[in-house]
């Protein structure tokens, strides 16, 4: 779909190299919006505007001094850097270049991600001795240990909880907002918080650091920034077995 609209649009520029050779543009000031004085400067608008939202829905970055370039380079029936032919062949393979700049974004991203996690769980654990590393990969710190049995997956578990952000913004809660949660072990829920439950006992309060991966990744959430790292405190005051 992002192709076939690209394509018509890119199209439509090519074809206009034929009947368009007006060199006039509105300059764009940067400090408000550009005055609109005739019907073809509004339609130039709406088709830089259509052509724009159609390229940041590609997920491609281009090269905007290329780009721009391109469009006058058509509009003035100037020498072009590719063939007509090449143009085609380009767009049609349109969803490869999507797709490997997709990755490659998404690679960077997760990189950088990844970087940040490690400083800060690095100086994390400098400052907090008693900050641990699961097995899994998430951090936690017991704030009280319970003396009743350990929760496990199928297990239905009756806690409380405050969520935060890293800079100490809290994203959500139980307490003065609303009753514990009653939920089943396993079922949908944050993976870190459903690995992180599987650790306490009865009675038990932990403090869990969760990296973005375990815990909202690139979507992100209500409140939640995508990669975001997320601090969970619960309190289990609960564990019954789920009746069938």
């Amino acid at each position: 779909m992002k192709k076939t609209a690209l394509y018509t649009i890119c199209f439509a520029i090519l074809s206009l190299a034929t009947s368009c050779h007006n060199k006039d543009c509105i300059i764009v000031k940067t400090n408000g919006t550009p005055e609109l004085k005739t019907a073809t400067d509004t339609v130039s608008w709406a088709m830089g505007f259509s052509i724009a939202q159609t390229i940041a829905a590609s997920g491609v970055e281009p090269n905007r001094e290329l780009l721009f370039e391109a469009i006058c380079a058509t509009l003035d029936s100037r020498q072009q850097a590719l063939t007509e032919k090449e143009t085609f062949d380009v767009l049609k393979n349109l969803d490869q270049i999507i797709a490997r700049s997709t990755m490659e974004k998404q690679e960077n991203e997760l990189k950088e991600v990844r970087e940040r996690e490690a400083a800060y769980f690095k100086e994390l654990t400098a400052n907090n001795p008693n900050i641990v590393k699961s097995d899994l990969g998430f951090y936690y710190e017991v704030i009280k240990e319970g003396n009743g049995p350990k929760s496990q997956i199928g297990q239905v578990v009756t806690f409380d909880y405050k969520g935060s952000l890293t800079n100490g913004q809290i994203i959500d809660q139980t307490y003065g907002n609303r009753e514990p949660i009653t939920h089943i072990v396993g079922e949908p829920m944050m993976p870190g918080l459903v690995n992180g439950l599987c650790l306490m006992n009865e009675g038990s309060i932990y403090k869990f650091y969760f990296p973005s991966e375990m815990a909202f990744g690139a979507n992100g959430g209500d409140n939640i920034p995508p990669y975001s790292t997320l601090i969970y405190e619960v309190e289990l005051h609960n564990i019954r077995k789920h009746n069938n």
